[in-house]
């Protein structure tokens, strides 16, 4: 139009003009119209109502809001991390560089630094379109994230992809020069060489007519050879292989296979082991053992272990493992053993007596049995989870006889229980079945064996503990608990099961004030039991059980009602600071501080009137009614090691370091790491195997004490700035003093007396009589460094003026040497039936009461060498039964550990009495990370 317009006469112009403002200002009007009678533009009245849901006017102001969005399916945002720069590859060489294009030459010393990696030649050719290096000369390749070193005369590597081929090559992967003496960067190194390797990718080679080995070069203790491996992240696979132990071919493999990595498992069969040992003619000798295990791997979280052991002189042996790991702290683990004994037979001679002749008689026993052992933990909620820790042992003689455990061999205790525990808010509900068995008189030709049975089927436990009531100081719990008992011995059997409710509840005021504390309470208890126990006539007041009286339960129901007051008061602890003289800082550092901790308990337990009608079936039926005072004092000595600052400062120094961009020589790669290699080799696992898949031994063990426990001096290189104090000494004397000495009644003369107030101060029981005052209880220990440890810990009883009990531990290691040294000695009151035994024939002849139970046994551990270093390591420990005046055990460890292997041999000998004395050899050989083979685990080194 505005063409049309521009040829019109000028008067038509001016009326186009006028027409177009009359029509805009219609519009105006017209628009503004229709907007002022929008709803949004017309007043409304402003209520405090909420107004009704849209499309129902008419519906109730109770209907519920739309539910909001589910923020949980809202993706978070995310910032965009910034551009990566293009990495580019930097070359130095020698001679000048000449570029065509992409493509860049030089020659002369070149070294390529690309990312973490660094290569370097005589000359290379470098593509940068594909990332192609040609190599020639020389050829050495460091860095990625194994920590590879290739050595190779020439070769084709891409920068990108990490892939190549490379020519008469030696190379190591999971080692580096810089990190040798601190250790392998990865748990499994390998070193290699061929006349040609094929790298696949990061960490995958293909090795051709070569070698695979975890020694060091050139001169391996042990080397396999093939013409192909394949190696990556996980495993190494060999085929046609030939193994070479010290340059002697040992067997050679059609294939062979092996995991790299210790997070990966594989299924197969492990290493045989080998053992032999001797006895004596009257205790039986097992003879040479061999056994071998089968490994299946039942996917990422379960294992089974399943083997047996064949002893030439008493049968087969066979055990398994299982086990499984669950999210969490989620596990399961069950383990089986079991012999099928032929038996041994022994000649006995009963001497001659003034009434009948000598005997000679021919003895067949069997020591053979089953032990099943099973744990396991599930979480089924936060609050709430689930453990047991079970066993079932069918004969504590196949124990005694087999294991190769010296506690686990005289241990005559075995508690199983399951339990389901809920707990929250200081709440908990526990419902829980027990099993506890234990032997008290050993099985012997004459005699059979005496165990008890205590059996808790089911107990249902409620606690509450520390609670505040509210608006005031005082604090609330409660203990109860609902059980099912029964007692099994060979002299009594409770009547099916036996119903006890226990509840006691507390109330407690805590005070503080200038630094005392005060703790006061006051408890209430009622027990109920469904059956007692009857108490036999007897003319002595103070004995109303004739000696070895049987248990007697009755049909009446019992009662126990007891008020409980006690009062801890903890006065201010005294302490003082020293500053140690010059000449003395070495060996006490630079400060000591001393202090002294009194303490002070009241305990009044009354209403216990019928403490010898109830039956016992654990610590809740040792209540009794007791007036105390507990007294005692505990004193510290703290001290803040020296540091001398200038050896500090140049041990520091001398720490290794990995510098980036550091220069290797390739000569000494593996010559500097031949410290870190045999540390790797010969570290205790923590997993406490020996091998690779995590397979325990065949024979489950683990180390008698005394065993060190100092590792060597600190590390200098991870040692803080500002060492923290140390406890140096600790010393705590403590008594109590009794106003109730007969506690009650229930104490009866010339009997093993045990109370919960006598439990809960000492384990030994001296109650034999009414008395006023306890034995002294001591405990007192030394750590004077890092690397020493002394303890004595006794109970003195002033009265009878001796020494109840006495433990003295010892433990040093200073450098190559290291030592132990421990005394245990008991003399106290002693159980009624006692095995007399004849000392010729080691037949049981009777049974006696004996006053006292007299125990007193000495341990002694010394030897040189560490497991982690290289030559030569020896051990010796015994442990003695000083009122015999025989070995109990003896264990005599030698062994030699060269880069890569290592060589122990072990001879132990057991002294059991008439179920065992043994005397057996063992040995095992270790190649670096392949695994051990014979019957000596790592567990039971005493270095």
């Amino acid at each position: 139009m505005d063409g049309l317009f521009s040829v019109l006469p000028s008067s038509f112009a001016g009326h186009r003009l006028r027409l177009l403002r009359a029509a805009r200002l219609s519009l105006l009007i017209t628009t503004i119209a229709v907007l002022s009678g929008h709803q949004l533009l017309c007043a409304q009245a402003v209520t405090n109502q909420e107004p009704p849901p849209p499309g129902n006017q008419n519906s109730s102001s109770q209907q519920s809001l739309p539910s909001p969005p589910d923020l949980s399916l809202i993706p978070n945002a995310v910032p965009l991390p910034p551009p990566t720069p293009p990495e580019t590859a930097v070359i130095e060489s020698d001679q000048p560089q000449t570029r065509d294009g992409d493509v860049y030459s030089a020659s002369g010393n070149v070294v390529i630094t690309f990312r973490d990696r660094i290569l370097r030649a005589d000359s290379i050719v470098y593509d940068r379109a594909t990332g192609d290096v040609t190599l020639q000369g020389h050829v050495h390749i460091t860095g990625g994230e194994n920590d590879e070193s290739i050595l190779a005369t020439h070769g084709i590597y891409n920068l990108n992809t990490q892939t190549g081929t490379f020519y008469d090559v030696s190379g190591s992967v999971g080692l580096s020069n810089q990190m040798a003496r601190q250790g392998y960067v990865t748990e499994n190194p390998f070193l290699f060489s061929g006349r040609k390797v094929v790298k696949t990718g990061p960490v995958n080679y293909v090795i051709y007519d070569g070698s695979v080995t975890s020694c060091l070069l050139p001169h391996p203790d042990w080397l396999l050879l093939g013409s192909k491996f394949t190696l990556d992240s996980r495993t190494a696979r060999a085929t046609a292989s030939t193994f070479k132990l010290l340059s002697i071919p040992v067997f050679f493999f059609p294939y062979v296979t092996h995991p790299v990595d210790n997070n990966s498992r594989q299924s197969g069969i492990l290493i045989p082991t080998l053992g032999y040992s001797s006895s004596s003619a009257n205790t039986g000798s097992k003879g040479l053992s061999i056994g071998e295990q089968a490994y299946l791997v039942l996917g990422r979280s379960a294992d089974l272990t399943v083997g047996a052991i064949y002893y030439s002189l008493r049968g087969y042996s066979e055990n398994a493992t299982f086990r499984y790991r669950g999210l969490g702290d989620n596990f399961f683990n069950a383990h089986f053993s079991a012999l099928q004994d032929r038996g041994f037979s022994s000649t006995i001679t009963v001497p001659a007596t003034s009434s009948t002749p000598a005997i000679t008689e021919n003895i067949s026993t069997n020591q053979g049995g089953q032990d099943v052992t099973g744990a396991f933990r599930y979480r089924l909620s936060p609050t709430t989870r689930t453990v047991a820790d079970a066993e079932y042992l069918s004969s504590y003689i196949y124990r005694e006889a087999f294991t190769e455990n010296f506690n686990q061999a005289v241990s005559s205790d075995i508690l199983s229980t399951i339990f389901i525990t809920h707990q929250k808010d200081g709440y908990s509900f526990d419902t829980r079945v027990d099993r506890y068995q234990g032997q008290k008189i050993a099985p012997t030709y004459l005699l059979p064996g005496e165990e008890v049975k205590i059996f808790h089927a089911p107990s249902v436990d409620f606690t509450a503990l520390d609670h505040h009531i509210l608006g005031t100081p005082l604090i609330w719990s409660l203990t109860s608990s609902a059980a099912g008992l029964k007692r099994v011995q060979p002299t009594f059997t409770s009547s099916g099961i036996i119903e006890r409710l226990d509840v006691r509840p507390e109330l407690s005021l805590p005070l503080h004030f200038a630094g005392w504390h005060i703790f006061s309470s006051v408890a209430l208890r009622e027990t109920f039991y469904s059956r007692s126990r009857r108490v036999p006539y007897s003319n002595s007041a103070n004995d109303p059980y004739p000696p070895n009286a049987t248990p007697i339960e009755i049909s009446n129901p019992a009662t126990r009602n007891s008020i409980d007051l006690s009062v801890d008061i903890r006065p201010p602890a005294i302490e003082r600071d020293f500053t140690v003289p010059a000449g003395w800082q070495k060996l006490l550092g630079t400060d000591v501080r001393h202090t002294i901790e009194p303490e002070i308990t009241y305990r009044n337990v009354h209403g216990i009137s019928n403490f010898l009608s109830l039956l016992r079936f654990d610590d809740i039926d040792l209540a009794a009614d007791t007036d105390e005072l507990q007294y005692g004092v505990t004193q510290h000595l703290y001290f803040r090691p020296h540091i001398n600052a200038a050896k500090a400062a140049r041990e520091k120094a001398r720490c290794p370091t990995r510098a980036v961009g550091s220069t290797y020589n390739p000569q000494s790669i593996f010559q500097d790491a031949a410290e870190a290699a045999v540390q790797d080799v010969f570290n205790p696992d923590p997993r406490d195997t020996n091998d690779a898949n995590g397979i325990p031994n065949i024979s489950a063990t683990a180390p008698d004490t005394p065993t060190t426990t100092h590792a060597h001096h600190t590390d200098p290189c991870t040692a803080p700035a500002v060492q923290p104090q140390q406890e140096w000494f600790s010393w705590r004397v403590t008594q109590k003093m009794f106003f109730a000495q007969n506690f009650g009644g229930a104490v009866i003369n010339t009997r093993r007396n045990i109370f919960d107030t006598t439990l809960d101060l000492s384990g030994i029981a001296f109650l034999t009589e009414a008395r006023a005052i306890s034995p002294v209880v001591s405990r007192m220990r030394f750590r004077t460094s890092s690397h020493s440890d002394f303890e004595w810990d006794f109970d003195y009883d002033t009265g009878a003026t001796k020494f109840t009990s006495q433990n003295v531990f010892v433990d040093t290691h200073e450098g190559n040497f290291f030592g132990g040294f421990s005394y245990a000695y008991l003399n106290a009151p002693g159980r009624f039936r006692t095995a007399v035994i004849n000392p010729v024939t080691n037949l049981v002849t009777g049974l006696t009461s004996s006053p006292t139970s007299n125990f007193s046994q000495m341990r002694v551990l010394a030897g040189y060498g560490q497991p982690t270093r290289p030559g030569l390591s020896a051990a010796a420990s015994a442990g003695i039964d000083l009122d015999l005046g025989t070995a109990q055990y003896i264990t005599l460890q030698a062994s030699y550990n060269w880069n890569c292997c290592g060589l122990s041999v072990e001879y132990r000998k057991y002294n059991l009495g008439t179920v065992r004395d043994e005397g057996a050899y063992r040995f095992n050989f270790t190649l670096a990370n392949i695994g051990t083979a014979g019957n000596l685990r790592r567990a039971e080194a005493l270095f």
